[in-house]
C-alpha cells in the first residue's frame, strides 16, 4: 500500500511538474518571437498549438517498451480535448464561430487513416510516424502561406500588430535574450527528466494495480493532460473570442496526431494489434466526422453538447470494460 501511494505521489507530482515548467517553455519561447520579430501567427500557433508534455509523456512511454501508453496517450488525449471540454462548455453557452477551412479537415482524414494502418498493419508504424511527421510540415507551410496572402491583403491590421510587437518588443529587450534561450533549454531539460518520472511512475502503477496497459494510455493520462483545454475554452468564450478556443484544440489535435504520434511511432517502429485500438479511433473517426458537420452550421448548441457528453461516456465505458481485448 506504501508502495503505491509513493508511486501515485510521484506520478501526480511529476505531472503538475511538467505542467508548469511547460508554461514557462512556452512563455520563453513567445518572448522570442516578440524578440527577433516572429509573425503573431507564428506566436499563436506556438501558444495554442504545441503541447509538449503531452508529447513528453507519449515518447518517453514509447522509449521504455510501453506502446498502449503512448499510443492510448495520443488518441484518448485527443478525444477527450475534444469532448469534455466542449461538452460541459455547451450545456451553458451556444458556441458561434468562422466555418473551418476543408484544408485541415482533409489534413485530420488523412492523419487518421495514417494513424490506423499504423496499428492494422504489421512494420508499419515506422512509416506511419514518418508520414505523420511529414503531414506537420506540409501544415506548417501552408499556414506560412497563408499568413504571406493575408499579410498582402491587410497591411493596416499587420501595421497595428507590428507597432504593438514593437512596444512589446522594447520591453522585453531589457531582459537577456540569453538568459530567455537558457530557460528554454533548462525547461526542455527538466521537461524530458520528470517525463521519464511520469511514465517510470505509471509502469509501476500498472504493476501494482494491475491495470491494463491501454487503459491507462486512453483514460488516466488522457484525462490530466487536459485540464488546459478546458480552461482554454471558457476563457475565449468569456473574452468573446470563440475562434481562438477551437484554434488551440484543432492545433492541438493536430500535434496530437502528427508530432506526437510521429516521433512515437518512429521510437516504437511496431505495435501489436488489440480491438481496443479500433474502437478508440472509431471513436476519434466519428467526433472528427460530427465537427465537420457542425462546422457548417457555423454554431453549437446545448444539444451538441449533450452528444458529445454521449461519445465521452461511451468512451468511458468501452475503455473500463473493454480495455484488455
Amino acid at each position: 500500500m506504501l508502495n503505491l501511494i509513493v508511486w501515485l505521489t510521484l506520478f501526480i507530482g511529476s505531472y503538475l511538474v511538467i505542467y508548469f515548467i511547460a508554461d514557462l517553455f512556452i512563455d520563453n519561447l513567445k518572448d522570442l518571437c516578440v524578440l527577433y520579430n516572429l509573425s503573431p501567427f507564428i506566436v499563436g500557433m506556438l501558444i495554442l498549438g504545441i503541447d509538449p508534455e503531452e508529447s513528453i509523456a507519449s515518447i518517453i512511454a514509447a522509449v521504455n517498451g510501453l506502446p498502449y501508453v503512448s499510443i492510448g496517450n495520443v488518441i484518448g488525449n485527443s478525444i477527450i480535448a475534444m469532448t469534455l471540454p466542449f461538452s460541459l462548455t455547451l450545456l451553458i453557452y451556444t458556441l458561434k464561430f468562422k466555418s473551418l477551412s476543408r484544408f485541415y479537415l482533409i489534413i485530420l482524414y488523412i492523419l487518421l487513416i495514417n494513424l490506423l494502418f499504423s496499428f492494422l498493419f504489421n512494420n508499419f508504424m515506422f512509416l506511419s510516424g514518418i508520414i505523420a511527421i511529414g503531414v506537420y510540415i506540409i501544415y506548417i507551410l501552408r499556414n506560412l502561406r497563408n499568413y504571406s496572402q493575408e499579410k498582402d491583403r491587410n497591411t493596416e491590421e499587420i501595421e497595428n500588430t507590428k507597432r504593438f510587437n514593437e512596444r512589446e518588443s522594447m520591453e522585453l529587450r531589457r531582459s537577456s535574450k540569453v538568459k530567455k534561450i537558457f530557460i528554454i533549454f533548462v525547461g526542455l531539460f527538466f521537461i524530458f527528466i520528470w517525463g521519464e518520472l511520469l511514465i517510470l511512475s505509471a509502469d509501476q502503477i500498472i504493476n501494482i494495480l494491475h491495470i491494463p496497459e491501454a487503459f491507462f494510455g486512453f483514460i488516466i493520462i488522457g484525462f490530466v493532460t487536459n485540464v488546459e483545454e478546458l480552461t482554454l475554452i471558457l476563457k475565449s468564450i468569456k473574452k468573446k473570442a470563440v475562434d481562438i478556443g477551437f484554434g488551440g484544440i484543432i492545433g492541438k489535435l493536430i500535434w496530437n496526431l502528427t508530432i506526437t504520434f510521429g516521433i512515437s511511432g518512429v521510437i516504437m517502429t511496431t505495435i501489436s494489434f488489440k480491438l481496443i485500438l479500433l474502437l478508440n479511433w472509431l471513436i476519434l473517426l466519428i467526433i472528427i466526422a460530427y465537427f465537420n458537420l457542425s462546422y457548417k452550421r457555423e454554431k453549437l448548441t446545448k444539444k451538441d453538447g449533450l452528444i458529445l457528453l454521449v461519445i465521452f461516456i461511451v468512451f468511458i465505458i468501452i475503455n473500463v470494460f473493454l480495455a484488455e481485448i
